[in-house]
């Protein structure tokens, strides 16, 4: 009787444990398909945000000058409020990479600012078509807003790279326009190439034109050279004609020749940067040239995020027979302690020479919000 009742006892416990364990097997199947099923939508989702992304950002600003002669100014402004849609059409070894950006600022009026597509079938050579940056200077293509170290760019960018409305062309186009440029690098390392090179053709008269409105096109060649990966060696050149109605010395409706040429050296490590370029211009017979300087000291830390904290000299001299110059002395913080906000703090001193204007102060903070 107890060899029966101890059997039976078996019995019932191997039934048990041959039951739980097909129960695990059936959960442990069905968390196998749910997590396949997850991978699977994650894969989807990847390849989704490689050919849409959205991002963009939003800068606030407040900027108060200080004049010796009493004279003050202050005002909030909408520096830039854009947003992006960018992705990869395609990518791989045979067929090479082709890729898109359509990129709109909303600050005070709504504008297309880039909205371009690139195709590269190799490292050496490529093409880009649309609206996009012009290859004059490291700053203005290398540099966007949200990594420049300070809040404006140089005099010598805004002035004669069309960064600004105070451009001596009174063309203000973001330092972009509408035209096409073959692209390319050599000498591959890790993270970077030893030289890369812009050929670029433009219609010359901005952004956002139905079409152009003179019978020559703009050329921009541009070289750099990268001796390591932190240290940026540039040359370039351009040449135009156009109709700059207002331009000082010049009738208007009367197309004239241009020409900006420069170099410059730039340096971005990791805990330090530095940069100057000088750019000269021949716009009809007014003679433009100008020049920055700049370097600082760059923090990374895991729980006080990163920063910079630099100085920087730049001047600029419209007319070089006149000797209208502008310098500007410049102590610049920019703290970023989260990945989405950005924090910048300037002081200027701002001096002119044969200018009648005296010498000002001028403070400006920005906030930057990224997503």
């Amino acid at each position: 009787m107890r060899k029966k009742i101890i059997t039976l006892l078996s019995f019932t416990i191997l039934c048990t444990l041959t039951v739980a364990a097909q129960n695990e097997a059936a959960k442990i199947d069905s968390l196998q398909q749910r997590i396949a099923k997850l991978e699977k939508r994650s894969v989807t989702w990847d390849k989704i945000k490689q050919h849409f992304k959205i991002s963009g950002f939003i800068q606030a600003a407040y900027f108060a000058d200080f004049a010796e002669d009493k004279t003050e100014a202050s005002y909030f402004r909408i520096r830039r409020a854009r947003l992006s849609l960018a992705g990869k059409i395609v990518e791989s070894e045979k067929a090479g990479t082709a890729d898109y950006r359509l990129q709109v600022d909303f600050a005070e009026s709504p504008k297309i600012v880039d909205a371009w597509v690139r195709y590269r079938p190799l490292d050496q050579i490529g093409i880009q078509v649309g609206q996009f940056k012009i290859p004059l200077s490291i700053e203005n293509s290398e540099y966007n807003p949200t990594k420049l170290e300070f809040i404006d760019y140089s005099l010598v960018v805004q002035r004669l790279a069309r960064m600004s409305s105070h451009d001596v062309t009174g063309i203000s186009s973001a330092g972009r326009d509408m035209g096409a440029q073959l692209i390319g690098s050599f000498g591959k390392k890790e993270g970077y190439s030893i030289v890369n090179y812009n050929l670029a053709v433009f219609n010359g008269c901005g952004i956002n034109q139905k079409k152009d409105n003179n019978t020559s096109k703009d050329f921009v060649g541009r070289v750099m050279v990268n001796p390591i990966k932190d240290l940026t060696i540039a040359g370039y050149y351009q040449y135009g004609e156009g109709n700059f109605n207002g331009l000082s010395g010049i009738e208007n409706g009367k197309f004239v020749k241009y020409h900006r040429y420069g170099g410059g050296v730039a340096y971005n490590g990791k805990h330090a940067f530095a940069r100057s370029e000088y750019i000269r211009g021949n716009t009809g017979s007014l003679t433009s040239e100008g020049a920055y300087a700049q370097a600082g000291w760059k923090f990374n830390t895991a729980k006080a995020g990163y920063g910079s904290l630099g100085v920087r000299f730049d001047y600029f001299d419209e007319d070089i027979m006149s000797k209208q110059r502008e310098f500007n002395y410049t102590i610049g913080a920019a703290y970023q302690p989260w990945k989405y906000m950005r924090v910048q703090l300037n002081y200027t001193l701002k001096q002119y020479q044969h200018f009648d204007k005296p010498l000002t102060h001028g403070l400006s903070v920005m906030v930057v919000g990224i997503f």
